[in-house]
């Protein structure tokens, strides 16, 4: 599965679930699925918790100092593999980074993309924001 996480500053978890909550299906608790009333969801949405302690340390300071601090809340989309996932993944970032103040990170690059970023289309490394495919295909002919 393939995961988004955006992260946010000067914001409490429960605003951010609230957020979530009127963009998504709110399944046990905290944890959400996008788009909703679907049988088969994009997007599987939760409070990321653990990610001082996946990151390693040089891959946590760019992302304090994109942001100034350390993230208030983290919020990680895990994106089904049944469904390219592109045009959700578009609006979980819009959704959250338009209403906060963060930054989203892709599993394919340690950059931290702001919504301008995403917006525009811009490139890190020659990829776009959740460019899964450009990085599968240069990994394989690099």
């Amino acid at each position: 599965m393939r995961s988004v996480v955006i992260h946010l500053v000067r914001v409490t978890r429960d605003t951010v679930s609230e957020r979530l909550s009127q963009f998504a299906q709110a399944q046990n608790g905290e944890n959400w699925i996008y788009p909703p009333q679907l049988s088969q969801p994009a997007l599987y949405i939760e409070h990321y918790d653990d990610y001082e302690r996946e990151f390693e340390q040089e891959d946590l300071q760019p992302l304090i100092s994109a942001l100034g601090q350390k993230p208030d809340v983290t919020i990680i989309a895990n994106v089904s593999g049944r469904v390219e996932g592109d045009i959700e993944v578009l609006a979980f970032a819009e959704c959250l980074l338009s209403a906060f103040q963060g930054v989203a990170q892709d599993e394919y690059s340690k950059h931290c993309w702001s919504l301008a970023e995403i917006r525009s289309g811009a490139k890190q490394d020659g990829h776009k924001f959740f460019d899964y495919e450009g990085w599968h295909r240069s990994k394989s002919t690099g």
